[in-house]
């Protein structure tokens, strides 16, 4: 009620501003007054009646509509085998041609809609070869738990020249537990490698991949499988079901002295040593609490802080003025993993 007592004043106030020359756009917004709402009150609702309970357009019953028959028509022929390959498009014009249907583009396009077959319509295949396609979720609480590898390029003196990198790494440590650069993509130079990753740090509980052709090799599978670990593949085209491998590829990559075309392979093979090594021993990463991957994967993180603490305290007893509180060396790692609540990629 206070409501429409406020509309009738407002509308009488914008009424006085167009008797006295100003434009009902110009007064409305002066006011604060919907233009609508001005032109229902100031002509006295001839042509708008306030309905109680209104019903959604969408809700109401449409005479013309489609029947329910029709419309479980047009479902059936966008299934059929016939037509199940084709866009809505084609499948109308070629079904309104055959006689099949009965009504505009537009509706049998809604009606795919409703029923979610607008796109691809093709039977899937379950089973089979393929290995499961649920999303993976995988923990890493501490190192061994999670191997993550992929085979990125490195690109040579020549158009046609591309190094293969083979690159494994500790989730939980970002630690470079394997790497090696070839010339191809080969299943048994994955098995070497990670034989020897094996004997050098232990088998991991999972070790991830995504769905390349040497990762699913049935030599590397079995492989992998007599050694005692599980394997774990990324789901068809989702970059993100494998993060750190793709950030450490990425960090290599953007290193500012990492070359554009390596001179041939043994240059590749030696810079790409010496980037690991550093990256290991000294790059303070920001998904460790700054500690280094080497640090956590042997487990002196600990150690190191403690004494980042004891250096923050020594300054603090030095300066309390310069803190609003006694500064915290950061936390050790905490769990992570991939589709997992705690997952960091960082």
């Amino acid at each position: 009620m206070a409501v429409a007592l406020i509309q009738v004043v407002l509308t009488q106030t914008v009424q006085a501003l167009k008797t006295a020359g100003v434009a009902v756009n110009a007064g409305c917004f002066l006011v604060g007054l919907p233009r609508s709402t001005f032109y229902r009150r100031s002509r006295g609702y001839q042509h708008y009646r306030p309905v109680a309970a209104p019903i959604a357009h969408r809700d109401r019953r449409q005479p013309a509509a489609l029947s329910t028959a029709e419309r479980a028509n047009i479902t059936d022929v966008l299934g059929t085998e016939e037509y199940v390959e084709l866009s809505v498009q084609q499948t109308y014009w070629r079904a309104l041609d055959a006689g099949a249907v009965a009504c505009s583009e537009r509706t049998f396009y809604r009606v795919a809609n409703d029923q979610h077959m607008v796109g691809d319509r093709r039977r899937r295949r379950t089973g089979g070869g393929g290995g499961s396609r649920n999303k993976p979720i995988v923990n890493a609480e501490k190192v061994g738990d999670l191997w993550s590898w992929d085979i990125t390029q490195l690109r040579g003196p020549k158009t046609q020249d591309r190094y293969k990198l083979y690159l494994a790494l500790d989730v939980f440590s970002r630690y470079p537990v394997a790497w090696r650069i070839e010339h191809t993509e080969e299943a048994d130079l994955a098995v070497q490698m990670f034989q020897q990753a094996f004997t050098d740090h232990g088998v991991p509980a999972v070790l991830h991949a995504d769905n390349g052709a040497s990762m699913r090799a049935k030599e590397l599978i079995q492989a992998i499988k007599d050694a005692g670990t599980v394997n774990s593949y990324s789901r068809p085209r989702v970059s993100d079901d494998n993060p750190f491998s793709e950030s450490l590829f990425k960090t290599i990559k953007y290193d500012l002295n990492c070359p554009v075309t390596f001179d041939n392979i043994d240059h590749a093979r030696e810079w790409t040593g010496q980037f690991l090594h550093g990256y290991a021993q000294h790059h303070r990463h920001s998904g460790l609490g700054h500690y280094t991957p080497a640090s956590v994967h042997d487990g002196t993180a600990h150690t190191i802080q403690q004494r980042r603490q004891d250096t923050l305290d020594h300054y603090y007893g030095q300066h309390p003025e310069r803190f609003t509180k006694p500064p915290k060396a950061p936390a050790l790692p905490k769990p992570t993993g991939i589709n997992t609540p705690l997952s960091q990629t960082a």
